[in-house]
């Protein structure tokens, strides 16, 4: 592929999937989350990808180095409690969640896709966005990469 977000797509996707075996479903980022119909076609623990930002300083001629922003969002579905009370086993499944969080992060935070075509990733960001409506539990974390667009 020529598009430098679809090569990027894909080994993102490869990675997480060779690195972490745990995570289910690996998809591009389409609002699965918003909707509860969507949820019999996500295999939970999954991850969803997104290029919400992409910026661009000119360089020689045609070509531009562009500044990019990657949304790696981490949906679990809960499936126990970790209240103050609870058994610690009961906890400790509870915060697999943030075992899985780091483990997209060990496995992106420094790396550099094959080929060398970008720089290596940077987390930049981590929030919670729960879905509680509809049961999910959210990680919504950012890197950011550079490359340079040869025209």
């Amino acid at each position: 592929m020529d598009s430098f977000f679809a090569r990027l797509f894909l080994d993102l996707q490869a990675r997480i999937k060779d690195q972490i075996p745990a995570i289910n479903w690996i998809e591009q980022d389409f609002g699965q989350d918003t909707f509860d119909k969507w949820r019999p076609n996500v295999d939970f623990p999954a991850v969803l990808i997104d290029f919400p930002d992409a910026s661009y300083s000119q360089m020689a001629g045609n070509d531009q180095f562009g500044e990019v922003t990657i949304m790696v969002r981490l949906l679990v579905a809960p499936f126990t409690q970790s209240y103050e009370g609870a058994p610690i086993e009961v906890k400790q499944d509870a915060l697999q969640f943030f075992e899985l969080e780091n483990a997209v992060v060990n496995a992106l935070n420094g790396w550099t896709p094959r080929d060398g075509y970008c720089q290596s990733l940077v987390r930049t960001r981590a929030q919670s966005h729960n879905r509680n409506d509809i049961g999910l539990r959210i990680r919504e974390l950012q890197f950011t990469t550079a490359y340079e667009d040869y025209q």
